[in-house]
C-alpha cells in the first residue's frame, strides 16, 4: 500500500491521543466510562495503543456521545450535552479533560465574537450602501429609481444568485440603465463581493456598455464560476483584449466547464453522466493559442504541485493531440518518477487523478510514441512507475473495444504489454496488469481472437510456475503455518490467472466460430499428459465454446475423454465444466454423457465429488434423469456426515438433494427430518451456513427450527449475524415451535446477564412463545428482564419496553383464561404513554459527532 506510511503514523497518533485523553477522562468524573466499537486492529495489537472508534457513557446520561475515532471529539460532545451543568459528578484528581475542553470552548467564544463583529460590520456597509441610493434617488429620474427599488430588494444575503428579476428589468427596459446607474452598479460588479454583484453582472450584459466594461463585467462574472451564455460569448468576442491575469481567470473557468467537478475520491471513474461544455476552451485555444500555451509550459516547470496540476488540467480539458504528443515525455515523466518528482502528492489527490487521465489520453492518441517512453522509463526498475505504467495500459482497456476501433493500435499494444506482465509475476493477485486478465470481458473478444496463440503460449507458460513455487517451498518446515499458507495462495493466483487467460482464449476462439474451436481443440490435445493443470483449465472451459448442436459434437469426445482421464484433476475439471452449458443444450447431450458423469460420483476422490455437486447445484441435470443420481448423493451425504471434516461440503449435499431430488412432500416428511438430524449435528461455521443457506427453503421440514435454535446460540453464529435464524424460528410452523419450547426457553437464558443489545433477541423468543400460546412463559421472562435492568436514566427507555412487553403477556394470558384485564389495559396504556413521553425527548438529541458543527 502506497500510503501506508501516512495511514500508520496516523493511526499511531490518533492512539496516543486516545491514550492520553482515557486517562484524563478517569481523573474527570468517577461516574464516566469509556465505550468502544468491538474488533481490535492489527496496528492496535501491536503497539496496545487504543486505536478506533470510541464514545463516553455515564448512568446519570441521557445521551451517549458519538463513537469518534478521536476519543476527545467524543468526550468534547458528551461533556457539552451532559457534564457541563452535571450535579452528580465525583472529581477524580487532576489534570483532567479540561486539559483539551478549555481551549476548545475559548476557540468556540473567539469565533462566535469574529462572528458577531463581522455581522456588525455588514450591518454598517449595509446602511452605508441603503444612505448612498437614497442620496443617489434625488439625482435620478422616475425610471431610474426602478433600479434602486430592486437594489433595494436584493441588498439581502437571503437572496439566491440566480434571482432574474434585475436581468429581467434590463431585457424589458434596458432604458432603465442610464450612465448614471452604470456607473453606480459598476463598482459593485468589478471591485465588491456584494449579495447582488452577480445578478447585477448579469443584467449590465443586457445593456448598452463600452466594450472594455463590458469585457470586464463578463470576466468577473465568469470568474465567479456563473456559467452565463452572454458572458461567454462577450469573452470570446474579445478574446484578443484579454489581460495576462484575465485570461487566467477565464482558463481556471473554461476548463472547470470541460472536465465538470474535482473528483472526491480518485478511485471512483469518470462519471459521464455529468455534463460537460467544451466549446469555450476550444475556441478560446483557437484564439489564443501561443499565450495559453506559453502559460502551459511556465506552468509544467513550475516547482508547486499545484500550477503543475493547473497545467495538467489544461492540457486534459484541450484534448489537442499537437498539444498531448508535445507534452508526452514530460507527462509520462512525471507520473512514473512521481514519487521523487511529486513527493507531495498523495493516492487520494485529486492531481493525481487528472495526471493519470492525461497519461491515458497521451497513450491514447500517441499510442507508440508513448509507450516508447514508457518502456524507456521502466528501466529504472521503480515500483510506483511499473504500477503507473501498468495503469496506462489498463485505462485504453476499460472502455468497450469497439469505441476504439479507429485506434486499433493502442489497445493491441496494451494487452500485449499487459498479457506478458501478468505472466512474470502470475502469483501476484493484486497487480494492474493481473487484474485485467482475471475478468475476461465479452466487449473484447475481437482483441482475444486476435491474440489466441498469446493467451495460450501465456496459459503455458504459467504452468511453470507451479513447480517453481514447489520449489521454493520444498525447505519450508511443514509446520510454518503461515509459509504453507502464503504458498497455497500464490499457488491459487497462478492457477486463477491460468484459468483466466483460458477464458480469454475461449472467448478468442468462440469469435472465430468453428475453425477457431477446431484450433483450440487442436491446442488440447497437444497438451502433455503431465500438465495437469493445463489440460484441466482447458478442459473446464471447453463449455464456453458452445453455441449449438454442430460446436457440441466437435467438444463433445474430448469432454467424455476427460471425465475418464486418469488424473482426478482433469476429471473434476471436465465436471466443473458442466456448470457453464448453455440451458437450451443441455436436451442436446446423449445419454453415454451423463452416465459418465454419474460414474464421477462414486470416485474415490473428493476433488472430484465436489466439482460434481458444484456444477449440478448450477446447472442442474433434465429432471428425467436426476433421480438415478438421488442413491449416490445419499451416499455421498452420510460419508462425509461421518467423516466430520468435510460438514461445509455436506451442506452442499443437502442442498443438491434437496433441491433435485426431493419433492415439497418429500421434504415435509420423514426424509426432511432426516435431514434436520444431519444439519443438527454441525458446528461452528457448517452449522452457521446451513442457516444461512436453507432458513428461506427449509423453515417448514421437520426439526429444522431446532437447528436454528441451535445455531442463534452458537457463538461462531453470534460473531457474525443472527438474522437468518431469527427468520428461521419466526416463520416455523406452530407445531414445529411448541416441541421446542424447552430450547427456546434455554435460549433466552443464555441472554443473560441481559444488556440492550439483547433486548431484539428477546423479543423474537416471545414472538416464539406466544406464536404457540405459552403466555405465561414470556410474561415470566420479560418480568426477570426488568428485574436485571439498572435503575438508571439512560435504561429508562429499554425498561419502558421490556416492561411492556410483560403487560401484553399478561393481557393475553388473562384473555385466555377469563381472568380481568382491566386493570391490565389501563397499564398498558399508561407505559404506552411514558414511552412516547421518552421518544420525544429522545428526539430532541442530535445524534452527529461534534466535528460536523461549530460548537459556540
Amino acid at each position: 500500500m502506497e500510503d501506508f506510511e501516512n495511514s500508520y503514523k496516523n493511526a499511531i497518533e490518533a492512539g496516543q491521543r486516545n491514550l492520553r485523553a482515557s486517562k484524563l477522562l478517569v481523573n474527570w468524573c468517577f461516574h464516566a466510562k469509556l465505550v468502544r466499537s468491538p474488533g481490535r486492529g492489527l496496528i492496535e495489537a501491536t503497539t496496545g495503543l487504543p486505536i478506533g472508534h470510541m464514545g463516553v457513557e455515564c448512568k446519570f446520561s441521557k445521551k451517549n456521545s458519538m463513537l469518534c475515532w478521536l476519543l476527545e471529539d467524543s468526550v468534547y460532545d458528551f461533556y457539552l450535552s451532559n457534564c457541563k451543568d452535571c450535579e452528580e459528578r465525583v472529581p477524580v484528581g487532576i489534570p483532567n479533560i479540561m486539559f483539551f475542553i478549555a481551549p476548545r470552548e475559548k476557540a468556540a467564544e473567539q469565533r462566535k465574537s469574529a462572528r458577531e463583529e463581522e455581522e456588525k460590520n455588514r450591518k454598517q456597509k449595509h446602511t452605508e450602501r441603503q444612505q448612498e441610493r437614497a442620496n443617489l434617488r434625488c439625482k435620478l429620474s422616475l425610471d431610474e429609481t426602478f433600479v434602486l427599488d430592486l437594489l433595494d430588494e436584493l441588498d439581502n444575503d437571503d437572496i439566491t444568485r440566480d434571482d432574474p428579476r434585475l436581468e429581467q428589468l434590463a431585457n424589458l427596459a434596458p432604458e432603465t440603465f442610464t450612465r448614471k446607474v452604470i456607473e453606480h452598479l459598476l463598482p459593485a460588479v468589478l471591485h465588491e463581493n456584494l449579495p447582488y454583484s452577480v445578478p447585477v453582472a448579469k443584467a449590465l450584459l443586457r445593456v448598452s456598455l463600452e466594450p472594455e466594461e463590458q469585457l470586464s463585467v463578463a470576466v468577473r462574472l465568469l470568474s465567479n464560476y456563473e456559467k452565463s451564455p452572454k458572458a461567454i460569448d462577450v469573452v470570446l468576442a474579445h478574446a484578443e483584449n484579454l489581460s495576462e491575469n484575465d485570461l487566467n481567470d477565464i482558463l481556471h473557468c473554461f476548463v472547470s466547464m470541460a472536465l465538470g467537478p474535482s473528483p472526491n475520491n480518485i478511485h471512483l471513474r469518470w462519471d459521464e453522466s455529468i455534463s460537460r461544455d467544451t466549446t469555450p476552451i476550444y475556441s478560446l485555444f483557437q484564439k489564443r493559442r501561443a499565450d495559453i500555451c506559453t502559460k502551459v509550459d511556465a506552468l509544467l516547470n513550475d516547482p508547486n504541485p499545484e500550477k503543475f496540476g493547473t497545467a495538467v488540467k489544461i492540457i486534459l480539458a484541450l484534448d489537442d493531440a499537437d498539444l498531448l504528443l508535445k507534452y508526452t515525455r514530460t507527462i509520462i515523466a512525471k507520473l512514473m518518477r512521481r514519487r521523487t518528482l511529486l513527493p507531495e502528492v498523495n493516492q487520494d489527490s485529486s492531481l493525481l487523478y487528472y495526471l493519470r487521465k492525461l497519461a491515458a489520453s497521451c497513450f491514447k492518441y500517441h499510442p507508440e510514441e508513448t509507450d516508447k517512453i514508457i518502456q524507456l522509463f521502466l528501466l529504472d526498475n521503480d515500483n510506483t512507475g511499473t504500477e503507473e505504467a501498468h495503469r496506462i495500459y489498463s485505462s485504453i482497456l476499460k472502455d468497450p473495444y469497439q469505441e476504439n476501433t479507429k485506434i486499433a493500435k493502442a489497445p493491441k499494444i496494451a494487452f500485449k504489454r499487459l498479457l506478458w506482465k501478468a505472466v512474470e509475476s502470475p502469483e501476484n493477485a493484486s497487480s494492474n496488469a493481473g487484474q485485467f486478465f482475471r475478468y475476461p470481458n465479452k466487449e473484447f473478444e475481437q482483441l482475444a481472437s486476435e491474440h489466441f496463440d498469446d493467451l495460450i503460449g501465456a496459459a503455458a507458460t504459467i504452468s511453470g510456475k507451479y513447480d517453481q513455487v514447489n520449489e521454493d517451498g520444498a525447505l519450508v518446515l511443514t509446520e510454518n503455518v503461515l509459509s504453507q499458507m502464503e504458498k497455497n495462495n500464490k499457488l491459487a493466483a497462478i492457477d486463477s490467472l491460468q484459468d483466466a487467460l483460458i477464458k480469454w482464449a475461449t472467448m478468442g476462439a468462440k469469435y472465430k466460430g468453428h475453425e477457431g474451436i477446431k484450433e483450440y481443440l487442436k491446442l488440447y490435445r497437444k497438451i502433455p499428459e503431465n500438465q495437469t493443470a493445463m489440460r484441466g483449465n482447458m478442459i473446464t472451459n471447453v463449455s464456453n465454446l458452445l453455441t449449438g448442436v454442430e460446436s457440441l459434437n466437435l467438444v463433445l469426445s474430448d469432454w467424455y475423454s476427460a471425465l475418464m482421464d486418469v488424473s482426478e484433476l482433469v476429471r473434476a475439471k471436465a465436471a466443473q465444466a458442466w456448470e457453464n452449458v448453455p440451458y437450451d443444450l443441455v436436451k442436446n447431450f446423449p445419454d453415454l454423457f451423463f452416465e459418465a458423469f454419474f460414474i464421477l460420483l462414486n470416485d474415490p476422490y473428493i476433488i472430484v465429488h465436489k466439482a460434481v455437486v458444484h456444477s449440478l447445484r448450477r446447472r442442474p441435470f433434465p429432471k428425467e434423469k436426476r433421480k438415478l443420481i438421488e442413491h449416490r448423493l445419499w451416499n455421498l451425504t452420510f460419508c462425509y456426515f461421518q467423516n466430520n471434516k468435510e460438514d461445509e461440503f455436506v451442506i452442499d449435499c443437502v442442498d443438491l438433494l434437496a433441491s433435485l431430488c426431493l419433492s415439497p412432500e418429500e421434504r415435509k416428511d420423514k426424509l426432511g427430518g432426516l435431514i434436520s438430524s444431519i444439519l443438527l449435528n454441525l458446528e461452528g461455521n457448517a452449522l452457521y451456513q446451513a442457516i444461512n443457506r436453507f432458513h428461506h427453503s427449509f423453515y417448514d421440514i421437520p426439526g429444522f427450527v431446532k437447528v436454528a435454535l441451535k445455531s442463534i446460540q452458537d457463538d461462531y453464529t453470534r460473531s457474525i449475524s443472527i438474522d437468518y435464524c431469527v427468520s428461521a424460528i419466526l416463520r416455523a410452523p406452530h407445531d414445529e415451535l411448541q416441541s421446542c419450547v424447552g430450547e427456546i426457553k434455554n435460549a433466552f437464558e443464555t441472554l443473560k446477564p441481559f444488556r440492550p443489545e439483547g433486548f431484539y433477541e428477546a423479543l423474537v423468543y416471545a414472538a416464539a412463545l406466544t406464536k404457540v400460546g405459552n403466555y405465561e412463559d414470556v410474561s415470566a421472562c420479560f418480568r426477570e428482564l426488568v428485574k436485571s435492568i439498572p435503575a438508571e436514566d439512560r435504561n429508562e427507555h429499554w425498561r419502558l419496553e421490556a416492561t411492556l412487553i410483560e403487560v401484553a403477556s399478561e393481557i393475553e394470558l388473562a384473555i385466555g383464561n377469563g381472568y380481568p384485564f382491566v386493570e391490565l389495559i389501563e397499564n398498558w396504556n399508561n407505559i404506552i404513554y411514558e414511552l412516547e413521553k421518552k421518544n420525544e425527548e429522545r428526539n430532541k438529541f442530535q445524534d452527529f459527532p461534534p466535528s460536523f458543527f461549530f460548537t459556540d
